[in-house]
């Protein structure tokens, strides 16, 4: 069961999702360092969030339904904030300003329906139904951020080696990077 949690894990962190392109976006704007605050962010919301779902997984479970879409609307909006963020995003002069922070990594985890369902989904299929010890059901939430924040910076990390072609195509990339959360943004709330 461990592998096939570890599958999921890894899948559900890696592919494209609010996360993973706004990590992408934070190293094209400010590079890997000016990005780093984002991502601890990301890690530090992976885990909180994980430790929350498995303190609270029983009643989130039996309340799953509603939680997830109040959530939804939540998440839509706040994706449809980025997406116009991304696509008003001006030149090098603004750069400074318009750091992902922390609390953005941190406040998108609670706010991406991805990551919640993703993460409540390998707390309670994975970890409540196996009865593990206290450690072995926190070094499950561990793995879970420790592998959440690793697909943020696999992203950031492609957004540095495709630089120079992205900034090439600066007004193309913009429009599709904010289509992109936009179609996430829907996707996500008719799911």
């Amino acid at each position: 069961m461990f592998i096939s949690f570890i599958v999921y894990t890894f899948f559900m962190s890696y592919t494209p999702g609010p996360n993973n392109l706004l990590a992408l976006d934070g190293a094209l704007r400010s590079g890997m360092r000016g990005t780093m605050h984002f991502l601890f962010g990301i890690g530090l919301g992976f885990l909180t969030l994980s430790l929350l779902c498995l303190i609270f997984s029983e009643y989130m479970a039996t309340y799953f339904e509603s939680f997830i879409l109040i959530i939804k609307i939540f998440g839509f909006f706040y994706l449809l904030y980025l997406a116009y963020s991304v696509f008003k995003h001006k030149t090098d002069d603004e750069k400074q300003n318009s750091k992902y922070r922390l609390r953005d990594g941190l406040y998108l985890q609670y706010m991406n329906p991805k990551t919640i369902v993703y993460v409540l989904t390998a707390i309670v299929t994975y970890v409540t139904t196996q009865n593990l010890s206290l450690l072995s059901s926190m070094s499950y939430t561990l793995i879970i951020a420790l592998i959440g924040a690793s697909g943020a910076v696999a992203w950031a990390a492609m957004g540095l080696c495709f630089k120079k072609l992205l900034l090439k195509y600066n007004s193309i990339y913009k429009i599709s990077m904010s289509i992109c959360l936009i179609l996430l943004a829907f996707m996500i709330l008719l799911e």
